[in-house]
């Protein structure tokens, strides 16, 4: 089991786990055990393990070994600011196509997370954001910059997860239920301008609900045209 496709899913695996909290910032990850549970030698671990710390999700320690890397709020407001810049490039850019399956997808996707109103729990939620993303992301017409957005949200994913216990549950599910479905909308019509405009104000009114809950942590985009002409909302999800 070494082969390309056997070594993305294995990083895929591995980058869901960080971006779900499953393994926590600071815990140390065990190339014997990770082997052996994905049974393969320790070198295709190391060559993603390599890709993980390129992505800025690991640090390597010598004498140590590979550690989860801690959530740096001040490091990430930066990556938060970058990915709003990006979104008014992607907002100029022609949609890549999206099958009718995968927009059936996500309004599957949508009622799955309407329904965890009663039942879901934060994890739940966070791996079904992490779904949507996949597709929303797969829709970039350009390669190079689908692959940047790509890894900038995964440098930014374990924030939300983090404070989703100590928010208002309810909200939150409401908010990422009509993002998916707003998006899987604009997908449909091969929008991007109204794609873009959706997830970058969701994106600001997460930061607003996060920074309450933080209490310091603060983002002030330099206005747009597709800020501007929004429509307000209380929603957002990273």
């Amino acid at each position: 089991m070494s082969d390309g496709r056997d070594l993305q899913s294995i990083y895929q695996q591995l980058r869901e786990r960080i971006a779900l909290l499953d393994y926590a910032p600071g815990s140390l990850l065990s190339e014997n055990q990770l082997a052996k549970e994905f049974g393969v030698s320790r070198t295709p671990i190391r060559q993603v393990v390599q890709r993980l710390e390129f992505d800025g999700l690991v640090t390597v320690v010598r004498g140590v070994g590979t550690v989860v890397a801690p959530i740096d709020m001040l490091y990430l407001k930066q990556v938060y600011d970058l990915r709003l810049k990006l979104i008014d490039v992607i907002a100029d850019l022609d949609a890549r196509w999206v099958s009718a399956a995968e927009i059936r997808t996500l309004r599957a996707l949508h009622v799955e997370v309407l329904a965890m109103v009663e039942g879901g729990t934060p994890r739940d939620l966070a791996r079904a954001y992490l779904a949507f993303n996949e597709t929303a992301t797969r829709a970039i017409g350009n390669e190079p910059l689908r692959e940047i957005a790509d890894r900038l949200f995964y440098l930014t994913s374990r924030v939300w997860p983090q404070a989703l216990p100590a928010l208002d549950w309810r909200q939150e599910v409401e908010i990422a239920a009509e993002e998916i479905d707003m998006v899987a909308t604009a997908l449909a019509e091969g929008n991007m301008p109204l794609l873009a405009e959706t997830r970058r104000r969701h994106m600001i009114d997460c930061i607003h609900r996060i920074n309450r809950y933080l209490g310091s942590f603060e983002l002030r985009p330099e206005p747009t045209l597709a800020a501007a002409s929004s429509v307000k909302s209380e929603g957002g999800t990273l």
